[in-house]
């Protein structure tokens, strides 16, 4: 008999056999897929010889993806870094020559969220976030504008939205413009308005593990034609769109794309609901069978929150719920069960090699502020993928059941 009461890590038996009963994998390729509609669509490209301009399927993605986020405007880019880079040169006229102001981001986010700015010679302020929702906190924005400060860079964190009414009010109050960092938060939605349309500008990232991806990729919806048109020539070495080959208005860079790339997000938007919505309603599952397990506490949802992205399926792990058992041995006792997990970030980005390096040789490029929620965060979370969120209801219940299983064992 199976001895399923002692812990895998320990010898027992795991409550899932990962080779009889593998995680989904993702992106979720199937051979059907690629021979309806995958294969004739890079196919017309090649056959096509226009591979990258006039980026016939770059503009069609790129008007589909803005409409998709309830933007007037979508401009595909090579990666989510290049599109915040956009933003900023977009929504405060940038050029990437002259110093472009200090610029507010959360200390709890991936470092291109840093490096975009300081790349368009933006300084930095870092401050803390919510403690229930990760995003970064309103009252930490307030706190930091000096008469520097030229913009925020709220990051909707694992798919929850940033509290982006009380970002806009403290925005309007102070003169100062909004980036939103939606990298992770492809579909979530802030009030029934999608992520990405409710600032001046937002970026979007398609890297291989964003949840609509084409391996690298990026995009920047806006509702302004300025902003548009700022950023189109940032993209395309200064021309405005619809320019001439040899007319440069502006000072601009070459951050044009790949067509086989847009025909591979044009086939794998129409997809991005469903697998949105199935995250949703297996996250709810989790939510309800993690509560009542107990020793993890779930992600939150902020009232205004009406739509998640799940990116990542973020928890805040205690201790005490599992005998005092530190973190580490709790993501290797559960892996061992057959559940993959592990934490998030695990310190402030202002104190990781490569930004505290440019804060040592440039004190000016980078103010921390106090941030005692996010070391608290970054000291407890746990993580679920996105594509573990595209399941069955019984894969949730089999996470359930490990995680109790520990607490049995532990608790």
């Amino acid at each position: 008999m199976p001895n399923t009461d002692t812990l895998a890590i320990n010898g027992g038996t795991p409550v899932r056999d990962t080779k009889q009963k593998p995680w989904i994998r993702w992106p979720v390729n199937e051979e059907e897929e690629w021979e309806k509609t995958i294969e004739p669509a890079l196919r017309k490209v090649y056959l096509s010889r226009a591979e990258g301009l006039p980026a016939i399927n770059g503009s069609a993605f790129g008007e589909g993806f803005a409409e998709y986020c309830n933007a007037k405007y979508g401009i595909m880019m090579p990666h989510g870094t290049d599109a915040i880079m956009a933003a900023l040169a977009g929504a405060l006229d940038l050029d990437g020559i002259g110093e472009g102001g200090e610029v507010i981001i959360p200390n709890f986010t991936f470092i291109a969220t840093a490096s975009a700015p300081l790349s368009m010679r933006c300084s930095l302020a870092l401050v803390d976030a919510d403690p229930k929702t990760f995003t970064i906190s309103p009252e930490a924005i307030e706190d930091a504008i000096t008469d520097k400060t030229v913009a925020i860079l709220p990051v909707h964190v694992c798919g929850h939205p940033a509290d982006m009414g009380a970002i806009k009010d403290i925005a309007d109050r102070h003169g100062l413009k909004i980036i939103e960092d939606c990298a992770q938060a492809h579909g979530a939605e802030y009030n029934g308005q999608r992520v990405g349309s409710l600032g001046d500008a937002g970026a979007y990232s398609f890297q291989s593990s964003k949840n609509l991806t084409s391996g690298e990729g990026g995009c920047l919806v806006t509702n302004d034609e300025d902003v548009r048109d700022r950023a189109h020539a940032f993209k395309d070495v200064g021309r405005r769109p619809g320019g001439a080959r040899w007319e440069y208005p502006r000072l601009g860079w070459n951050y044009r794309t790949s067509e086989y790339l847009a025909a591979l997000l044009l086939t794998r938007l129409p997809h991005l609901d469903e697998q949105t919505n199935r995250r949703n309603e297996n996250a709810a599952l989790l939510n309800e069978g993690l509560n009542q397990a107990g020793g993890l506490i779930p992600p939150h949802w902020a009232e205004y929150t009406t739509r998640h992205g799940y990116h990542l399926y973020m928890m805040l792990y205690q201790p005490e719920a599992f005998g005092g058992r530190a973190r580490t041995e709790f993501v290797e006792a559960l892996c061992a069960e057959g559940i993959s997990c592990g934490p998030c970030y695990t310190s402030p980005l202002s104190d990781t090699g490569g930004l505290k390096s440019i804060a040592d040789r440039y004190p000016d490029q980078v103010r921390r502020l106090p941030c005692p929620n996010i070391e608290y965060i970054c000291g407890h979370n746990i993580i679920f993928s996105q594509q573990t969120l595209l399941g069955s209801a019984d894969d949730m219940q089999d996470i359930v059941t490990a995680v109790q299983k520990i607490r049995d064992a532990w608790g």
